[in-house]
């Protein structure tokens, strides 16, 4: 029997809200950087005084329930543009448990308390109707994403489901389900037994399917994310890995809302202080499954109401303390240049007169077309014997932010054998070039049916491979290419890799030993 500490969950379609009753351990690391993020905007919401609040799963629409000057009073305000404006209509009499179906149009909530009764609208909230079959108090209210299926489970069951909009309900098992979704399917976490159920059957049968794993947490709206604040599953529960610790969390802080998309990448985390000195904590987001953490700002979450589209590609948040905000997830931009477009100067070898120049990033992918030059070999020096520089590219790539990275690959026009290509800075701080192979990714790649040598590395706005050095909002990167002068070695098939931890070769040289072992 598990002795953890239950507590009520009152849960929407688009994002089912759990606490952990486990508190994770305190950790000070710093956030690791991510390949996504997401942009918070601040909103305003006439009125205030949000009593919960929801997007719906497929993010159309932001909706609030609002209580008014009285405590039973309440008004119903929807956005359809990101919280610039609101149509407001009024809410029956002490709504709560907000629930909404993908796309916002059929809302669900629980009527005053002791009056027995849910409410339903069918067209986004403008309307309700008031079933006749009641729905005590205190027991729990869930629908599927569809909208087709509600339940209403009391402490222990039985289960009851409703497929008219809660006209009729069919008692079914004595499981009260955790999460519903579309077709019948359920899940229960068994905490008494410490054991995952899934039901495929509205709730009359139950199959475990996990043992050691049941916990309170957050479900994505197709079943196959599971989230409980230290643990996370994408297969609906049958197999679990354990998150990195969210820096920054106090000993005494428990996870208090939770969130987590369709394909298990995007999650959230908000905290409610437990020990005797509360201490409320930002909200915590990742984007690639809990391996990394991200927070909105220094703003603390001090209770209230925050939920995720399906796809996570949106936050919704309201927070007790008058915070309302929309996180939007901004995904890396990508940005190529055609060279050949360029007039080159003499000796320049086709493969660098005609590659491409790609720049992938949040914040530095826009490469400027004025300041792209192909660059001649006549005058430059390799570090190394027998290496022929193809010549060079000097280009900018313009940034959103001051110090911000990108993620750059030149695809020459001719294929080598990787473990012979050098790559070259050329700073205007040093005389001479400055070999920079061992940060540099080169493969051979088949693209548009001709298979050419790509090289990839990293450039940070202010610091590598930034030539000027300088923090401002411009990464300036003249680079060169060469290969070992030796015509006998074979070239490497196409797929191949060279240096793809980024390794010095034995000597810290480059040009020493490929990282094949074999003598240049």
């Amino acid at each position: 029997m598990s002795s953890r500490k239950k507590r009520k969950i009152y849960g929407g379609i688009s994002i089912f809200f759990a606490v952990s009753a486990v508190s994770l351990a305190v950790m000070f690391a710093p956030f690791a950087k991510a390949e996504a993020a997401y942009n918070w905007k601040d909103i305003t919401i006439p009125g205030g005084n949000i009593k919960e609040s929801r997007i719906s799963p497929d993010g159309s629409k932001l909706i609030v329930l609002q209580e008014g000057t009285t405590f039973n009073d309440r008004k119903l305000l929807v956005s359809t543009d990101g919280g610039a404006n609101w149509s407001s209509s009024a809410a029956p009499e002490g709504a709560i448990n907000l629930l909404t179906n993908t796309d916002g149009s059929k809302l669900v909530v629980k009527g005053k308390y002791g009056q027995n009764n849910i409410h339903v609208s069918t067209d986004g909230g403008n309307s309700w109707t008031t079933p006749a079959a009641p729905v005590e108090s205190d027991a729990g209210l869930r629908m599927s994403p569809d909208g087709s299926t509600l339940t209403k489970c009391g402490y222990g069951g039985p289960l009851y489901v409703s497929t008219d909009n809660g006209q009729t309900w069919g008692q079914k098992g004595n499981e009260c389900p955790n999460a519903v979704f579309n077709n019948g399917k359920m899940i229960y976490m068994d905490q008494y037994d410490d054991l995952v159920k899934q039901s495929t059957d509205y709730g009359a049968t139950w199959e475990v399917i996990k043992d050691g794993a049941a916990d309170e947490a957050s479900f994505s709206t197709n079943g196959s994310g599971i989230f409980n604040g230290t643990k996370l599953s994408v297969d609906g529960g049958r197999s679990w890995n354990s998150v990195s610790p969210m820096p920054g969390q106090a000993s005494d802080n428990g996870p208090e809302h939770l969130g987590v998309s369709d394909d298990g990448k995007r999650l959230f985390a908000t905290f409610e202080p437990r020990g005797s000195s509360p201490t409320w904590r930002p909200v915590n987001i990742s984007v690639d499954g809990g391996k990394t953490w991200q927070d909105w700002g220094n703003d603390i979450f001090e209770g209230g109401s925050i939920s995720m589209t399906a796809d996570g590609s949106k936050i919704f948040a309201a927070a007790n303390n008058n915070i309302y905000r929309l996180g939007t997830l901004q995904l890396p931009q990508t940005k190529t240049f055609d060279v050949s477009t360029k007039p080159a100067p003499a000796n320049t070898d086709n493969a660098v007169a005609k590659s491409t120049i790609t720049a992938k990033s949040l914040r530095c992918y826009d490469i400027v077309a004025s300041s792209v030059k192909p660059l001649s070999a006549d005058g430059i020096t390799p570090t190394e014997a027998r290496v022929k520089i193809l010549g060079g590219l000097s280009f900018n790539i313009n940034c959103t932010q001051v110090s911000a990275s990108s993620d750059i690959t030149v695809s020459l026009a001719s294929q080598y054998d990787v473990s012979k290509v050098r790559v070259y800075k050329k700073d205007s701080a040093a005389a001479n070039l400055q070999d920079i192979t061992s940060q540099a990714v080169i493969k051979n790649e088949t693209i548009a049916g001709k298979t050419v040598t790509t090289v990839s590395y990293k450039a940070v706005d202010g610091a590598n491979n930034d030539d000027d050095h300088t923090a401002n909002s411009v990464i300036t990167d003249p680079v060169y290419f060469g290969v070992v002068n030796d015509p006998a070695s074979p070239a490497t098939p196409a797929g191949a890799v060279s240096n793809p931890a980024g390794i010095t070769p034995k000597g810290g040289k480059s040009g020493g030993l490929a990282n094949t072992g074999a003598s240049v």
